[in-house]
Protein backbone atom coordinates (compact mmCIF):
# COMPACT_ATOMS: atom_id res chain seq x y z
CA UNK A 1 0.00 0.00 0.00
CA UNK A 2 1.35 3.69 -1.22
CA UNK A 3 2.31 6.20 1.67
CA UNK A 4 -0.55 8.26 0.20
CA UNK A 5 -3.68 5.89 0.96
CA UNK A 6 -1.65 5.12 4.70
CA UNK A 7 -1.40 9.45 5.33
CA UNK A 8 -4.75 9.71 3.96
CA UNK A 9 -6.85 6.56 4.88
CA UNK A 10 -5.05 4.69 7.96
CA UNK A 11 -6.97 6.71 10.51
CA UNK A 12 -10.84 7.10 11.94
CA UNK A 13 -12.90 8.88 9.67
CA UNK A 14 -16.56 9.76 8.40
CA UNK A 15 -17.26 9.23 4.94
CA UNK A 16 -19.78 7.75 1.98
CA UNK A 17 -19.52 4.21 0.32
CA UNK A 18 -20.66 4.63 -3.23
CA UNK A 19 -21.06 1.82 -5.76
CA UNK A 20 -18.36 2.94 -8.73
CA UNK A 21 -19.77 1.49 -12.36
CA UNK A 22 -18.62 2.43 -15.77
CA UNK A 23 -20.48 5.69 -16.33
CA UNK A 24 -21.14 7.26 -12.57
CA UNK A 25 -21.22 6.76 -8.99
CA UNK A 26 -24.18 4.48 -7.58
CA UNK A 27 -24.97 5.89 -4.10
CA UNK A 28 -25.81 3.35 -1.55
CA UNK A 29 -28.60 2.77 0.53
CA UNK A 30 -30.64 1.92 3.40
CA UNK A 31 -33.55 -0.85 2.66
CA UNK A 32 -37.07 0.16 4.15
CA UNK A 33 -40.01 -2.15 4.78
CA UNK A 34 -42.06 -1.22 2.68
CA UNK A 35 -39.72 -1.01 -0.60
CA UNK A 36 -41.53 -4.58 -1.88
CA UNK A 37 -44.33 -5.02 -2.98
CA UNK A 38 -44.83 -8.27 -1.19
CA UNK A 39 -41.96 -10.50 0.33
CA UNK A 40 -44.12 -13.29 2.22
CA UNK A 41 -42.67 -11.73 5.48
CA UNK A 42 -42.47 -8.13 6.66
CA UNK A 43 -38.51 -7.50 5.44
CA UNK A 44 -36.97 -5.01 8.15
CA UNK A 45 -34.61 -1.97 8.00
CA UNK A 46 -31.56 -0.76 7.04
CA UNK A 47 -29.81 -3.59 4.26
CA UNK A 48 -26.99 -1.78 2.60
CA UNK A 49 -28.25 -1.70 -0.91
CA UNK A 50 -26.92 0.24 -4.00
CA UNK A 51 -29.48 2.44 -6.15
CA UNK A 52 -32.26 4.90 -5.29
CA UNK A 53 -32.08 8.47 -6.01
CA UNK A 54 -30.90 9.73 -2.21
CA UNK A 55 -27.01 10.58 -1.27
CA UNK A 56 -25.35 7.35 0.24
CA UNK A 57 -25.65 7.34 3.83
CA UNK A 58 -23.55 8.92 6.40
CA UNK A 59 -21.18 6.53 8.08
CA UNK A 60 -18.41 6.51 10.44
CA UNK A 61 -15.50 4.12 9.41
CA UNK A 62 -13.83 3.22 12.69
CA UNK A 63 -9.53 2.28 12.20
CA UNK A 64 -8.52 -0.76 13.10
CA UNK A 65 -5.50 -1.79 11.81
CA UNK A 66 -3.73 -2.26 8.41
CA UNK A 67 -1.95 -5.03 6.61
CA UNK A 68 0.24 -4.69 3.38
CA UNK A 69 -3.00 -4.21 1.23
CA UNK A 70 -5.66 -3.84 3.24
CA UNK A 71 -7.19 -1.38 5.99
CA UNK A 72 -9.33 -2.36 8.79
CA UNK A 73 -12.12 -0.75 10.07
CA UNK A 74 -15.57 -1.18 12.25
CA UNK A 75 -18.28 0.30 10.32
CA UNK A 76 -21.20 2.54 11.54
CA UNK A 77 -23.78 4.90 10.85
CA UNK A 78 -23.50 7.69 13.71
CA UNK A 79 -27.14 8.35 15.50
CA UNK A 80 -28.80 8.58 18.80
CA UNK A 81 -29.24 7.12 21.00
CA UNK A 82 -27.99 3.67 19.40
CA UNK A 83 -25.25 3.58 16.65
CA UNK A 84 -25.74 0.73 14.15
CA UNK A 85 -22.54 -1.18 13.22
CA UNK A 86 -21.76 -2.95 9.42
CA UNK A 87 -22.54 -7.09 9.75
CA UNK A 88 -23.52 -9.54 7.74
CA UNK A 89 -26.09 -11.51 7.63
CA UNK A 90 -26.31 -15.44 8.08
CA UNK A 91 -26.63 -15.78 4.28
CA UNK A 92 -24.28 -13.10 3.18
CA UNK A 93 -26.12 -10.11 2.95
CA UNK A 94 -24.70 -6.48 4.24
CA UNK A 95 -27.18 -4.63 6.73
CA UNK A 96 -26.26 -2.36 9.63
CA UNK A 97 -27.57 -4.38 12.98
CA UNK A 98 -28.20 -2.54 16.45
CA UNK A 99 -29.57 -4.74 18.29
CA UNK A 100 -27.08 -7.98 17.18
CA UNK A 101 -23.26 -7.38 18.68
CA UNK A 102 -20.82 -7.04 15.44
CA UNK A 103 -17.33 -7.31 16.50
CA UNK A 104 -15.56 -8.59 12.82
CA UNK A 105 -14.11 -5.16 10.68
CA UNK A 106 -14.42 -4.87 6.77
CA UNK A 107 -11.61 -4.29 4.79
CA UNK A 108 -11.01 -2.00 2.32
CA UNK A 109 -9.19 -3.10 -0.16
CA UNK A 110 -7.02 0.25 -1.82
CA UNK A 111 -6.81 -0.03 -6.07
CA UNK A 112 -6.69 3.62 -6.88
CA UNK A 113 -6.58 7.01 -4.78
CA UNK A 114 -8.25 9.39 -7.19
CA UNK A 115 -9.23 13.14 -6.74
CA UNK A 116 -13.08 11.83 -6.22
CA UNK A 117 -11.59 9.73 -3.04
CA UNK A 118 -10.34 6.26 -2.78
CA UNK A 119 -11.85 3.54 -5.53
CA UNK A 120 -11.63 -0.06 -3.34
CA UNK A 121 -12.75 -3.56 -3.23
CA UNK A 122 -14.49 -3.96 0.02
CA UNK A 123 -14.52 -7.28 2.02
CA UNK A 124 -15.65 -9.28 4.93
CA UNK A 125 -13.46 -10.13 7.78
CA UNK A 126 -12.80 -13.35 6.09
CA UNK A 127 -11.60 -11.63 3.00
CA UNK A 128 -14.87 -12.15 0.42
CA UNK A 129 -15.80 -9.25 -1.58
CA UNK A 130 -18.57 -7.59 -1.52
CA UNK A 131 -20.95 -8.39 -4.57
CA UNK A 132 -24.12 -7.40 -6.09
CA UNK A 133 -27.59 -8.94 -6.56
CA UNK A 134 -29.90 -7.28 -8.27
CA UNK A 135 -33.77 -6.36 -6.50
CA UNK A 136 -36.15 -6.67 -9.42
CA UNK A 137 -38.56 -5.19 -9.01
CA UNK A 138 -38.19 -2.68 -6.65
CA UNK A 139 -41.48 -0.81 -5.83
CA UNK A 140 -39.70 2.95 -6.68
CA UNK A 141 -38.88 1.36 -10.03
CA UNK A 142 -35.58 2.58 -9.71
CA UNK A 143 -32.82 0.18 -10.03
CA UNK A 144 -31.83 -1.02 -7.00
CA UNK A 145 -29.17 -4.04 -5.75
CA UNK A 146 -29.04 -5.82 -2.65
CA UNK A 147 -24.51 -6.02 -1.52
CA UNK A 148 -23.81 -9.53 -0.63
CA UNK A 149 -20.45 -11.50 0.54
CA UNK A 150 -21.65 -14.93 -0.46
CA UNK A 151 -22.89 -14.18 -4.15
CA UNK A 152 -23.37 -11.96 -6.87
CA UNK A 153 -21.29 -9.81 -9.22
CA UNK A 154 -18.23 -8.49 -7.63
CA UNK A 155 -17.97 -4.95 -7.60
CA UNK A 156 -16.18 -1.74 -7.00
CA UNK A 157 -16.28 0.83 -4.67
CA UNK A 158 -15.51 4.72 -3.83
CA UNK A 159 -14.93 5.92 -0.76
CA UNK A 160 -15.09 9.70 -0.24
CA UNK A 161 -14.14 11.03 2.94
CA UNK A 162 -16.27 13.83 4.55
CA UNK A 163 -14.64 14.16 7.82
Amino acid sequence: MDDDTLAGYARSFRGKLYLRAADRDIPLRLSRSDDKFTWGITPEDDWLQAGGRQDSPLMSFHYDSHSDDRLHYHISIPGSPTTKRLGVSRNGYLGFYWRAEVTNFWKIEPLQLTDEGLVCHLRDHRGYRVGILEDDPHKSGDWVAFLNVEEGEESTFLLRQTG
